[in-house]
């Protein structure tokens, strides 16, 4: 087996790891490259080689697997610069889309001070005018044909869309997810006729309940849809120049690797399929140590993100959204708040309060401490001024820092403004930040029935470990783990991940739930989910099954996902075993008593989950000496805690000097070279044999 590579294109920097054939990984990053992202991948995987004696083009020439996570959908989007893009749909429902779901669409996505002026808020605008929706006088209903299939409307309509400047159309037809027979002849049609122009159909991209998301969904794609081909395919073409002749596979955010050939029909999986890879990575960490319950918290340039592995198990999202844009696609549950490294710190305008984002400086100009333009002071800066940087190492002494023009913007615009010294200013935001960041903790495990105290935090991402430690405080979760790979963890986590297919079937039964007809439903799925999987290479006893339904009581709007335990074909009591989960799930959801067995309960959608697996290596582990780390301490420096009432000099270490068993028990940073580790008086640092950082918070009793 070659060399495994995993990349990751984030909004600041992109990330890559490489792992060779004894576990060892080898980790680069660089600043994402817009509008070319493909020139951030090779110069982040040039910055992996410098450790590992080959070149890029050696590197690659030797690599079976490129698995590769991807923000281009998202750049598109939230630029506005995805294709003109125009939607087919059953006549009479052409609003669907605009219209949203009603008064909800107004304040849905936006961040709670902009729903408090509601009088303001407005819905998304859409991605397809009004004028590029056209209507068809098809109609289906539940599993039959009622009007069939006018062609020629079908051609005339397609035609004024191309007229009109159209590269793609959607297709989302009512009730398509159980007839779907009208989408594929309109796809026929259109391929026919105009076969450079991309088409997407809901029964293909998403085959569920809901028209609104049904139709944002495949709008969605289809918007997204001819600049992800162009990129990817721009992007093999390159790997095949440097000599690569393996295999390139792309994360979703449903949590697997699909072909490229998949990612170009289906983009709206590509969407946050890097945060995604950063709850594997976080995942795959924490189980070599044993730990299966886990909050991974990824701390990065652009935003923060949460997500919570309970049980090891990771749960889908209920309503995933995406620049305000409702869709319904697979994906984990990961909730996001403009808090990070980048995040421009300002003062409201109307209470002389200050604000943390949502504006990032982003990795250009960046915050003012990076001395490229930026004139805003950000999160890093707070962190600059909290003494936590040691500007000489930072980045391992690749990068400068310019201290005094952080210093001055923050005392010019912030500082001055709050009538407090500069570091009394930057001491009471770096709370505020670790208060945000607790907040949506609370709001992922607390207010779900989980007590976060039971859980280990796994803090990964670029701005990892200069808060961690501090909001895990604010919840009292005991432990830290802050990975070797946290600043390119999403990378780390595709090369953890295997290849993956969903199949659903969409349909609504009511008790009493017939065994046969439910495993009926899973066979036809399980059939599918092989049949694809043998077409890419794996053998039938290879292939993993995951079965699930969906659930709900009925006359409710919204389902809970139940998986499905059982392995083989289900009997009575297997049934009656999954209900009882979903009540379990439900009253951990919504608390105790919630549960109304007696309301009824109705199956939804079934789901079957392909996997295909692909064989990783065991990480590299390293002997354990348990030793203190005075060697490793390069000098002190004065820094701003909380806990010593102020500022202290506190400790200085060298991460490469550090080995497996080194402790360290004093207030201080360590210095990595892709990030920087913060620990808080009274915490207990340990190298574990993964060079993975353990915190143990307040394990030491702390004097003044």
């Amino acid at each position: 087996m070659g060399y495994r590579i995993g990349t990751d294109i984030g909004g600041t920097c992109t990330d890559s790891t490489v792992m060779d054939e004894e576990g060892r990984v080898y980790i680069g990053k660089d600043l994402t490259t817009y509008p070319d992202f493909s020139q951030g991948i090779f110069d982040s995987l040039s910055d992996a080689t410098e450790d590992m004696d080959i070149g890029l083009e050696e590197l690659l020439q030797n690599t079976d697997l490129f698995l590769h996570a991807t923000s281009v959908g998202e750049n598109a989007l939230f630029e506005r610069d995805g294709s003109e893009t125009g939607l087919l749909t059953t006549e009479g429902f052409e609003e669907t889309l605009h219209a949203t779901r009603g008064g909800y669409g107004r304040w849905s996505g936006l961040p709670f001070e902009e729903v408090k002026d509601i009088v303001s808020a407005d819905k998304p605008e859409p991605l397809i005018p009004r004028q590029r929706i056209e209507g068809l006088s098809e109609r289906a209903y539940r599993e039959r044909v009622v009007k069939e299939l006018d062609e020629e409307e079908v051609l005339e309509a397609v035609d004024a869309l191309v007229e009109d400047g159209v590269e793609s159309i959607a297709g989302c037809l009512l009730w398509s997810f159980t007839v779907p027979e009208h989408e594929r002849r309109i796809k026929e049609l259109i391929e026919e006729r105009y076969p450079e122009v991309y088409v997407s159909i809901s029964s293909e991209v998403s085959p569920t309940l809901g028209e609104y998301e049904r139709t944002s969904t495949t709008v969605l794609n289809a918007y997204l849809g001819p600049a992800t081909e162009q990129y990817l395919t721009s992007l093999r073409s390159t790997l095949v120049e440097y000599g690569f002749d393996g295999l390139l596979l792309l994360m979703f955010a449903h949590g697997g690797l699909v072909s490229r050939q998949d990612a170009i029909e289906r983009p709206v999986g590509l969407m946050e399929s890097g945060p995604v890879g950063g709850l594997l990575g976080s995942k795959f960490v924490a189980n070599r140590r044993g730990i299966d319950n886990i909050i991974s918290t990824d701390m990065g340039g652009t935003t923060f993100k949460v997500g919570v592995i309970n049980d090891n198990r990771i749960e889908y999202a209920d309503e995933p959204m995406v620049g305000r844009h409702h869709y319904q696609f697979p994906k984990r549950d990961i909730h996001s708040i403009a808090v990070a490294g980048g995040s421009v710190v300002s003062l409201d305008e109307k209470n002389n309060v200050p604000t943390i984002g949502p504006e990032s400086a982003g990795s250009d100009p960046g915050p003012v401490c990076y001395d490229r333009g930026g004139e805003k002071p950000t999160v890093t800066d707070v962190d600059l001024i909290q003494g936590y940087f040691s500007p000489e190492h930072f980045l391992g002494g690749e990068k400068e820092m310019d201290p005094d023009a952080a210093y001055d913007a923050f005392e010019e615009q912030i500082a001055d403004p709050l009538g407090k010294s500069v570091t009394d200013a930057a001491a009471d935001i770096y709370k505020l930040i670790n208060s945000m960041i607790a907040d949506l903790l609370r709001e992922m495990t607390v207010e779900k029935g989980i007590d976060p105290r039971t859980f280990t935090l796994v803090s990964i991402g670029g701005a990892a470990g200069m808060h961690a430690t501090s909001y895990a405080r604010e919840l009292d979760i005991p432990e830290v783990l802050i990975p070797y790979t946290a600043s390119v963890n999403s990378a780390l986590g595709l090369l953890s991940t295997d290849v993956t297919h969903e199949h659903i079937d969409v349909r609504q039964i009511e008790p009493p739930f017939d065994p046969d007809e439910i495993n009926g439903i899973f066979a036809d799925l399980e059939e599918t989910a092989r049949d694809k999987l043998a077409r890419e290479g794996f053998d039938e006893d290879e292939a993993d099954i995951e079965r699930s339904i969906s659930m709900r009581y009925q006359r409710q709007v919204h389902e809970l996902l139940t998986p499905v335990e059982t392995t083989g074909p289900l009997n009575s009591a297997d049934v009656d075993e999954v209900v009882e989960q979903f009540e379990t799930l439900y009253e951990q959801r919504y608390g105790k008593g919630s549960a109304f067995k007696e309301g009824g309960i109705e199956m939804t959608e079934f789901r079957v989950r392909g996997i295909g697996p692909l064989e990783t290596p065991d990480l590299d582990e390293k002997a354990i000496t348990d030793s203190s780390a005075e060697h490793a301490r390069i000098g002190t420096k004065e820094m701003h805690f909380e806990a010593a009432g102020g500022r202290i000099d506190a400790g200085l270490y060298d991460f490469e000097a550090l080995e497996p068993g080194d402790e360290i028990r004093e207030p201080g940073v360590i210095l990595t070279p892709v990030t920087t580790i913060v620990l808080n008086p009274g915490d207990v640092a340990r190298m574990d044999r993964y060079q993975n950082i353990e915190i143990q918070i307040d394990e030491d009793d702390y004097e003044r």
